[in-house]
């Protein structure tokens, strides 16, 4: 158990890395230089090359939509042309405005981001691993604490030390408290069941941060498209845009608040007690508070995505989940079904085989052998009339020509 829970905690430093550096706030490499991921693929040639293009067709689009604004407001006569070519300039500059913008705000967004990083480093364990690890010990030994060691490159023997044996020294009997921690204190079910919720709960997050990278790419191609529909809808295509790139830029923000906050609170909630209950009631509480905070992690990301934008399409935690949930059902369900036609099949073709014998060894006892002794059953032969009322009767005869 305590291997698997060790496993499970490397999972989780690997996850929280790839975290911090999806989500803008460690830089990666790229052709030989340290790069911040969502700024090297905005400024990617190929991509500002699209850009320009997306742009020029745009200006075409802008074009037909102010035609069709012009020919709407001669049927309706609710605006003036001068209005409508007054937009047609505005969204023609306002496309380079926002392009601008658009640059300005990643850069400012991920600046700001690795400086909030920096303000929650308050203490010396920023590891998720030795938080959780911490959190599950029970007693220290020999001196040992947290702070100095590196559960990613402990053994369990490192961390139980050895122990007694009885038996031509085959048998364990007794830890002998050489280790770090105690091993009769340790919580060693929580422990396996809070780091997994943990690392699942990260697995979302990162998920989620990868898909914004390329959501962010995406809403900056498209921004041409948004901005040529001013002088046909007065710009609620853009406005839709707008909020839902904001919301796109402040998703790490909910996702690096709520890490942090785990991983601060998590020292203080290992420490209380609740006076009255037993020690397994005591690891319950524990393991509940550490899976729910585990779960506010990825329900970090739609809480900023509901007060900076919308949240419609933050439903990858859960929907990742359900879909998993409910296509296993469906797998299953299918499995289950196939599996039981074929046994029916199975039954059925069993049941014609048996049939089939016995009415062969029915027609070898009444006619079948050599034996002179065995009584000749006559052949009957019937045939079918009708009466003139169009009742029927049957006629039998004991010979081949009786009819």
């Amino acid at each position: 158990m305590l291997l698997l829970f060790l496993w499970t905690l490397r999972l989780v430093d690997g996850l929280n890395e790839l975290f911090s550096a999806i989500a803008g706030i460690i830089p990666v490499k790229y052709n030989g230089s340290n790069v911040n991921i969502i700024e090297s693929a905005v400024s990617n040639a190929t991509v500002t090359n699209i850009f320009w293009c997306v742009f020029i067709l745009a200006i075409g689009l802008l074009g037909l939509f102010t035609i069709a604004a012009i020919i709407k407001n001669m049927i309706v006569s609710n605006k003036n042309t001068v209005q409508i070519v007054g937009k047609f300039f505005l969204s023609l500059l306002g496309t380079m405005a926002m392009l601008s913008v658009v640059i300005l705000g990643i850069l400012i967004v991920n600046s700001t981001l690795s400086l909030v990083a920096e303000i929650f480093k308050l203490n010396t364990t920023t590891k998720l691993s030795s938080v959780l690890f911490d959190a599950c010990v029970g007693d220290w030994l020999n001196g040992y604490s947290v702070s100095e060691i590196d559960v990613a490159t402990l053994s369990v023997h490192d961390i139980f030390g050895d122990y007694n044996t009885a038996v031509f020294g085959i048998w364990p009997t007794g830890w002998k408290g050489n280790g770090m921690v105690n091993p009769n204190t340790f919580l060693y079910l929580p422990a396996f069941i809070a780091s997994l919720a943990l690392f699942i709960a990260l697995f979302i997050a990162v998920i989620n941060l990868a898909k914004r990278v390329y959501e962010i790419v995406f809403m900056y191609l498209v921004l041409p498209f948004s901005m040529s529909t001013i002088p046909l809808d007065d710009g609620a295509r853009f406005k839709n845009w707008r909020e839902t790139f904001i919301s796109k830029l402040l998703l790490a923000y909910g996702s690096l608040f709520s890490v942090n906050i785990f991983v601060l609170l998590l020292p203080v909630i290992s420490k209380m007690q609740i006076s009255g209950i037993s020690g397994f009631g005591n690891a319950l509480f524990l393991l509940m508070m550490i899976v729910g905070g585990a779960l506010v992690i990825p329900a970090g990301q739609s809480l900023f995505a509901r007060l900076f934008g919308n949240a419609d399409d933050m439903h990858v935690g859960g929907g990742l989940m359900s879909s998993l949930f409910y296509g296993s059902r469906m797998v299953t369900a299918l499995t289950l079904g196939t599996t039981k036609k074929a046994m029916r099949g199975m039954f059925g073709l069993g049941r014609k085989i048996a049939g089939h014998a016995r009415q062969g060894n029915k027609g070898k006892g009444l006619s079948g052998g050599n034996d002179s002794n065995k009584p000749q059953v006559p052949n009957f032969t019937y045939t079918y009339s009708t009466m003139g009322d169009g009742s029927g009767y049957d006629v039998g005869g004991n010979n081949e020509n009786n009819t």
